[in-house]
Order: C-alpha cells, then sequence, then structure tokens
C-alpha cells in the first residue's frame, strides 16, 4: 500500500522538481558571466575594439559624446504626468590606434540625472573641446528593433546614407546602471538562488524517491498503530469522494490529498468535531469566488486538518456520512460549539466524544468491534 502512495507522490513531486531545475539551470546560464564580471572585475571599455564588443559588463570613462536620439519616460497612471527617466547617447568606441579607421558608434544609455552634464559633454564634443571624464558602469546589451530604428533616424538627419550607417555603427548599448554595488548585487545573487533552485530541485527528487514525503501519513497511521495489511484494506473498502478518489473515508481513516505528494490519514477514532468551511474571496469589495473545506479537530493534534472539497454539495456528502459512521463525533458548526470547543474543551467531549462509544457504524459492519490491527494482535 505505502509502496503505491511513494510512486504516486513521487511522480507528484516531479513536475514541481523539474520546474526548480530548469528555473535553476536558466538563471545560472544567464548569470553566471555576470555574476563572475560583478566578482572579478567589470571590463575598461576603452579597451575593447569594435569586434570585441559583446554582451558583458564594463566601465567607461566618457569625454566626449554626440548628443541623445532617445528619452525614455514613464507616466503616472492617476495624474497623466509623465517623468524622463532615461535619455540614449551617441558615443564611439575606443581601443585603436588608428580612430579613422577602427571605431564605431554605438549608444549609451543613462540615467535622466546625468542629462545636464552629459548636455554639456555634446557641447563640448561638437565645439572640438575634451570635456572632463564622467564615469559609467553597467552592461552592455543589444538595442531592441524600435531603438536601432532611432539609431538609424539620427544618422539620417545628418546626411548619412543606409550602407554608411551599417558600416559606422554598432546596434549596441551601454545601459548605465544607477548604482554598481544593488546591480552587482542583484547579479550576484540570482546566480546564487539559482543554484539554490538547482538544489532544491534535485533534493526533492531524492527525497521523493525514497518516499520522504509520506512521513506526514506514516505519523498518522502510527497514532492508533495500524499495520499496513489493515490500513491496505480500510483503504480499499472507504468510501470515495471528489475526483481521482482524493478523498477517501473508511472505518481507520478518512484520507485525503491522495494521489499528490504527500498524502495524510485522519485517525477517525480522534474525531471530535467537523464542520463545513465556506471561504468567500472578495477584490476591492467585489466577489470573486468561494472555497469550500471540511474542518477536522482531531484529539492528540494541535491544530485542524483542513481537507479541501470541489464545491458545498461534496462537503456535506462527507459529513453525512461521518455523521452516520462515527457517532462520537459531533458534526455541524456553531459559534457556542465553538465557544466551548475553546474555553470548556472537557465538557465539549463529554458531549458525545467521551460518552459514545468509538465504534464505526456502517451497513454489513455492525459486528465491527473498533479492535485495530496491530503488530501485537496480529493474527489473534
Amino acid at each position: 500500500m505505502l509502496e503505491e502512495l511513494k510512486k504516486k507522490s513521487f511522480k507528484s513531486s516531479l513536475l514541481l522538481s523539474v520546474i526548480l531545475l530548469i528555473t535553476g539551470l536558466a538563471l545560472v546560464i544567464i548569470f553566471a558571466k555576470d555574476a563572475f564580471f560583478a566578482t572579478a572585475g567589470y571590463v575598461q571599455f576603452e579597451t575593447l575594439k569594435p569586434d570585441e564588443i559583446k554582451n558583458q559588463l564594463v566601465d567607461v570613462n566618457l569625454v566626449e559624446n554626440f548628443g541623445w536620439y532617445i528619452e525614455e519616460y514613464e507616466e503616472n497612471t492617476k495624474t497623466h504626468t509623465t517623468r524622463t527617466t532615461d535619455y540614449y547617447y551617441v558615443i564611439y568606441t575606443g581601443a585603436s590606434d588608428d580612430l579613422e579607421t577602427d571605431y564605431k558608434f554605438m549608444t549609451i544609455k543613462v540615467p535622466a540625472s546625468c542629462g545636464n552634464k552629459m548636455d554639456d559633454m555634446t557641447e563640448n564634443t561638437y565645439n572640438g573641446i575634451l570635456s572632463d571624464p564622467i564615469s559609467f558602469s553597467g552592461k552592455i546589451q543589444k538595442l531592441s528593433d524600435e531603438e536601432y530604428g532611432y539609431f538609424v533616424e539620427f544618422w539620417q538627419e545628418m546626411g548619412f546614407s543606409d550602407d554608411e550607417i551599417e558600416e559606422m555603427t554598432l546596434p549596441y548599448y551601454i545601459n548605465a546602471y544607477d548604482s554598481k554595488g544593488s546591480q552587482n548585487g542583484l547579479y550576484i545573487f540570482i546566480f546564487l538562488f539559482g543554484i539554490a533552485l538547482i538544489i532544491w530541485g534535485i533534493v526533492r527528487i531524492i527525497k521523493g524517491s525514497k518516499g520522504a514525503y509520506l512521513k506526514g501519513f506514516r505519523q498518522d497511521i502510527a497514532t492508533i498503530g495500524c499495520t499496513e495489511v489493515s490500513v491496505e484494506s480500510d483503504l480499499n473498502s472507504a468510501f470515495s469522494y471528489a475526483k481521482k478518489d482524493k478523498i477517501k473515508i473508511g472505518r481507520l481513516f478518512t484520507y485525503y490529498d491522495l494521489g499528490s505528494t504527500s498524502p495524510r490519514a485522519i485517525p477517525n477514532k480522534k474525531i471530535m468535531w467537523a464542520y463545513q468551511n465556506t471561504t468567500t474571496h472578495r477584490t476591492n469589495g467585489i466577489k470573486t469566488g468561494t472555497t469550500y473545506s471540511v474542518m477536522f479537530f482531531v484529539d492528540g493534534y494541535k491544530s485542524a486538518f483542513n481537507v479541501s472539497v470541489p464545491n458545498e454539495a461534496t462537503a456535506q456528502e462527507i459529513l453525512t456520512k461521518v455523521n452516520e459512521m462515527f457517532p462520537w463525533v459531533i458534526v455541524g458548526y456553531s459559534d457556542d460549539l465553538k465557544k466551548l470547543f475553546n474555553k470548556d474543551r472537557a465538557q465539549f467531549l463529554q458531549l458525545r466524544y467521551n460518552k459514545v462509544d468509538h465504534t464505526p457504524v456502517e451497513p454489513g459492519f455492525e459486528g465491527f468491534n473498533g479492535q485495530y490491527e496491530t503488530p501485537e494482535n496480529q493474527g489473534m
């Protein structure tokens, strides 16, 4: 019986495990290079030749630029006011002994707060004056099709042909960061988070293959000293509810989340109280849905078992069966019962739990005496 549950538990756990592995691998692959440069140090942009410029982290000290061609802004949806966030300025590459033949024009995207300094630099550039260096750190990225279209328009307005523009430009930009330290921390965090996801996925697979997710189920059946044989028999004869028999009510246990990663078994003879719990969900005061569950309060457990059901009809079917089979269980909710349960548990138990014999009542099992098969009485 447990072997079958183990297989189902492992199969159920695989989907999330695989998702964790794939997500972790993707994060590690995507951010490994960034995390490396964030740790080992950025490349100095001026040392890169045009054919060496690619997706990487760089430091750059600008002394010239040729003006901006894109203003990026954000809009407040309530007031409809706009605020400029970034500018795209034209710069050229370095690392050439012969700047007449071996350099290209590309872009740097800078925060709007740098706009005034960059505009002053633009004016100096066109006047043949080198400005004091402005330092940036960022990541080289490829311009989107829309961004590159604006970049091309900038040069077309200056009288260059498409062939000339293609020859003299690169479709890349340096995405300058507001804070190099914060961005480095983010790269390293995401990389390490990816590794953590991979480890988590592997651990889940190992745990699932060993049946570790059945720990709660094993503890449940151990509360009344049942053997696997008796539980298997109980499961086979149990009444089924919900799709794929996810909930079953047997004589020994009420089983739920069957077929899931972590199924559970509620010992019926320890159930004190059961009732339907209905939760109405609202968003901004508007009803968005209703969920149903059956609450089982069980002697020896600090927290109630909250068994989710698809609808109210299923909840009522389960409660009806509990009421018919287990006469020691109080079925139904009232504020008075809740108050009594919380304030005077002993008196609550005197209502039924301590006054009624804990023998299941079921047609065909009138002679069932409530004895549960244990290692001690097995074969008696």
